[in-house]
């Protein structure tokens, strides 16, 4: 996993964005359907945005992933704002245990230390451990 914290202050004073990308397997508590993982997905999701406004971050660019499960399909989803609720396309059958994850975030405001941390530990509250890929 490779990260960079890209928060600086132009001349202007208006925040740039940082970006922040993941990717991994993530191992899942036990078997989940895909109705399971969009809950999941989406409470994870109004976690984040939350934390992240609490944070200091006035905008969000977009928070974006997606779910592979091989042969049983895959769940892309998205937000693009704080009040957005969550896109999802694609689609999943049967369960899963395991999926590959892909994350990318672009947001104002918040460094990617602290995007990172607070992802983690999303993901491990309303998903699972991930095992992250270095890249």
């Amino acid at each position: 996993m490779i990260h960079h914290d890209h928060v600086h202050r132009p001349p202007d004073g208006d925040p740039q964005p940082t970006a922040y990308a993941l990717h991994g397997t993530l191992t899942l508590p036990g078997p989940l359907s895909e109705t399971d993982l969009r809950k999941g997905v989406d409470a994870f999701l109004a976690e984040l945005t939350r934390s992240l406004r609490e944070q200091g971050c006035g905008l969000i660019g977009h928070i974006k992933g997606i779910l592979e499960a091989g042969d049983k399909g895959h769940l892309f989803f998205s937000v693009t704002s704080f009040e957005q609720s969550t896109r999802f396309k694609g689609k999943l059958t049967g369960i899963a245990e395991k999926l590959d994850l892909t994350l990318n975030v672009i947001v104002y405001g918040v460094g990617s230390g602290r995007i990172e941390q607070l992802i983690l530990e999303g993901l491990r509250k309303h998903l699972g451990e991930v095992a992250h890929d270095d890249q």
